[in-house]
């Protein structure tokens, strides 16, 4: 099996700086078909070289490795309802909010705006969420996809008062625990033994907090959270996210761990909005959305998702395939939006190099 096409691709990748370094993998049920790494953490050439191992802030990602498994095994555990109303964890709503559901959070339906500067505010942890509570809405409730981190630091704070354990804690029990993802974690300079920035792939060099970010996650938001919220903060490496992906492709199970059931995996994988302006799963993009990163080839029913800092999971479950593209192209300045070109032709090659190699037929 040869992947020289993709291995030049991603070098050409390097040498345009989309990114300083990246970390690719493609996998089956069963079997890892592909997984390689390229380039340095920075851009200089003494810096050092990444590899499978080189761990990478995911930003949004998050969304659906971290939060939208938990909430997913909320419901099958009959510890949530996917239409519950916001009302039932949040008091005082305002009225315009009252009809907003879980459901409507995970698809991006709530009418929440898409970013919100809470590390501009000083506010204690509750007044956080008062304070998007409070928001006025940019659309209304179930009418529009309007993708949105709001919708998904409610999710993460929802796990807590479900649980009474922080999204972190829930998801290293209940997800990379299990799957032993042992590199998966929020602030992995603290929470990973043997760790050290030297391991961590940088991203930004930060204006607010004065330093180049390397191990603390790039996202603000999820900063003022001390490292954990539902729409960012989580940091992980090739190998782990290939585990994940398997379990995925396996419906919900690897080696002898259920982490979610057939059913639910069927239910995520649906379009929930097909009747708006975009296609949304459960958390999932879906691969029929304009523009999509998962670019052509990729079956019908295909889903993934990106993250800001320049990594992405898109996963094919007709063909049976999952992919996964780390990088930091945020370093040293989210200026640098070539990776958006770039996903879409990653993903076509890809897929035209497994059907070659007789992967996919």
């Amino acid at each position: 099996m040869t992947f020289k096409k993709l291995d030049q691709f991603l070098e050409d990748a390097i040498k345009a700086k989309v990114f300083p370094g990246c970390a690719v993998g493609i996998v089956g049920p069963t079997e890892i078909y592909y997984s390689n790494s390229y380039g340095h953490l920075q851009y200089e050439k003494d810096s050092p070289i990444v590899s499978n191992e080189t761990i990478y802030d995911l930003a949004s990602l998050t969304k659906v490795i971290a939060t939208t498994t938990s909430i997913l095994q909320l419901i099958e555990r009959g510890r949530l309802n996917h239409y519950d109303y916001l009302g039932q964890f949040f008091s005082d709503l305002p009225a315009e909010k009252e009809e907003i559901t879980i459901n409507h959070l995970l698809t991006h339906s709530s009418g929440f705006q898409a970013i919100v500067e809470l590390w501009k505010k000083d506010l204690s942890f509750s007044e956080k969420f008062d304070y998007i509570l409070n928001l006025e809405l940019k659309a209304e409730v179930g009418k529009t996809v309007n993708y949105s981190d709001p919708n998904f630091i409610l999710l993460g704070e929802i796990v807590r008062l479900v649980t009474g354990k922080r999204l972190d804690e829930y998801a290293q029990e209940n997800i990379f625990t299990p799957l032993a993802m042992n590199n998966t974690t929020f602030n992995p300079l603290t929470e990973l033994a043997g760790i050290n920035k030297e391991k961590v792939a940088p991203t930004e060099k930060c204006d607010l907090r004065k330093k180049l970010m390397q191990g603390e996650v790039h996202d603000e938001n999820a900063y003022y959270f001390d490292g954990v919220s539902g729409h960012a903060g989580l940091f992980s490496n090739l190998e782990d996210l290939l585990i994940f992906l398997q379990m995925i492709l396996n419906k919900g199970k690897l080696n002898g761990d259920t982490i979610l059931s057939r059913q639910i995996m069927d239910k995520l994988q649906q379009d929930w909005t097909k009747n708006l302006n975009e296609s949304r799963g459960l958390g999932w993009d879906l691969i029929n959305n304009f523009r999509s990163s998962g670019g052509l080839l990729l079956a019908d029913g295909s889903f993934g998702h990106t993250g800001f800092t320049g990594t992405s999971l898109w996963i094919d479950p007709v063909h049976e395939i999952g992919y996964v593209l780390l990088s930091n192209r945020v370093h040293p300045t989210r200026e640098n939006n070539k990776i958006i070109t770039l996903r879409p032709r990653f993903h076509n090659l890809a897929a035209s190099l497994l059907e070659k190699n007789g992967v996919i037929s």
